[in-house]
């Protein structure tokens, strides 16, 4: 046993010792390690880089097929297309849209919509191309191949991508006519519809016409006159315009309100202008006679009834245009190189990991090795 005294002694020989302190990153160290190591390091990185380049080379290649068409123009067409913005929400392959859009996004909706991606799946068959049986697989997959994306200057990109050059450009290309076709179907229909009412009013205003001309010249047979005493022709032509006015606002206030939202632009733009032509038509004098009374209802007859029939055959041509809606600026062509997989972009990124690695590697093993020197 050894004395106090000695015990006391070795005591605060310990207790003046300090602890040692944690070691940190010696960035020094740790590059004179890497030195060391440097073989090592070289070689991992570049065996990574061969080997990711070898299986860039055994992946398929897909190419991409990309075309450019014009944004739409604000022509008598892009209105009828513009008439369609509500009515357009309404139908589930074309998802929800936002209240207000563009004509451009009303072209990137179309695109992006189920019964495009049906008809090209279908034609190109690319349940047999993806080895897929499902139809929601399969169009989950086709997505993935493609996009379609509205470019800053106003221009509208539609890119497929797909394993064969050719029907990759042959894709981008059937999408967008698909959606020329959805587009002329559109305004086809539209016109066709505008056009069965427009013929029953013509029918109605005709009917009405013959009873107010028959009406009329009983009445002049009966007190043997034929010119209003007191109001020249030319302002009863103009009041009986002014009312042909009211009543064909009326009658495209009815045909917009068939298939548009109270809250549209037309249709609170057509209200407008109804109120607007209504105050006109209150502050006119008011007719003095019947004779007055009885050609001014004529004269409308016969205005609207010529209004009408230029309206109806304005929908009669729409119905029957079939001219291109779609202005195609770039069309698809087969590409020469691919564009995936990037071979030079993986085997770099694969050489940066492994050297990244190599070094933390060294770092953590100079940490964890307490006989290393400081």
């Amino acid at each position: 046993m050894l004395p106090a005294s000695q015990h006391s002694g070795a005591d605060t020989t310990l207790a003046s010792v300090p602890p040692p302190e944690p070691r940190g990153l010696d960035l020094r160290r740790l590059m004179s390690a890497v030195w060391r190591e440097r073989r090592l390091v070289i070689l991992a990185t570049v065996i990574a880089t061969l080997v990711t380049l070898g299986i860039g080379f055994l992946l398929p290649r897909w190419y991409l097929g990309t075309a450019v068409i014009l944004p739409p123009e604000e022509s008598d067409l892009m209105a009828n297309m513009a008439m369609a913005q509500r009515a357009l929400t309404r139908f589930p392959a074309f998802g929800i849209l936002e209240d207000y859009f563009t004509p451009a996004d009303i072209y990137k909706a179309v695109l992006g919509s189920r019964t495009v991606q049906e008809e090209v799946i279908e034609q190109y068959d690319l349940q047999k191309t993806y080895k897929i049986k499902s139809m929601e697989k399969t169009i989950k997959e086709f997505k993935s191949h493609y996009k379609v994306k509205l470019n800053p200057d106003g221009t509208i990109q539609v890119s497929v991508e797909d394993r064969s050059p050719v029907r990759a450009a042959e894709m981008a290309n059937t999408m967008v006519a698909l959606l020329d076709k959805f587009n002329v179907e559109k305004r086809n229909y539209q016109a066709r519809r505008t056009r069965e009412f427009l013929e029953q009013r013509v029918h109605d205003t005709d009917s009405l016409l013959r009873v107010s001309e028959a009406v009329l010249r009983l009445y002049q047979e009966k007190h043997h006159t034929v010119a209003p005493p007191t109001q020249t022709a030319g302002d009863m032509q103009s009041v009986a315009d002014l009312m042909a006015r009211k009543i064909m606002l009326e009658v495209r206030l009815g045909m917009l309100k068939s298939y548009l939202r109270e809250d549209n632009d037309q249709v609170i733009q057509t209200e407008s202008e109804l109120e607007q032509l209504k105050m006109r038509i209150v502050s006119l004098p008011q007719l003095q006679t019947e004779i007055q009374r009885l050609m001014r209802d004529n004269k409308v007859q016969e205005q609207l009834y010529l209004l009408l029939i230029a309206e109806l055959e304005q929908s009669r041509i729409r119905e029957t245009m079939d001219t291109p809606t779609v202005q195609m600026l770039d069309p698809a062509t087969p590409p020469e190189r691919h564009n995936r997989p990037r071979r030079a972009i993986l085997a770099l990124a694969a050489g940066v990991l492994a050297f990244a690695g190599s070094v933390v590697w060294i770092a953590w093993r100079e940490g964890s090795d307490p006989t290393a020197p400081a």
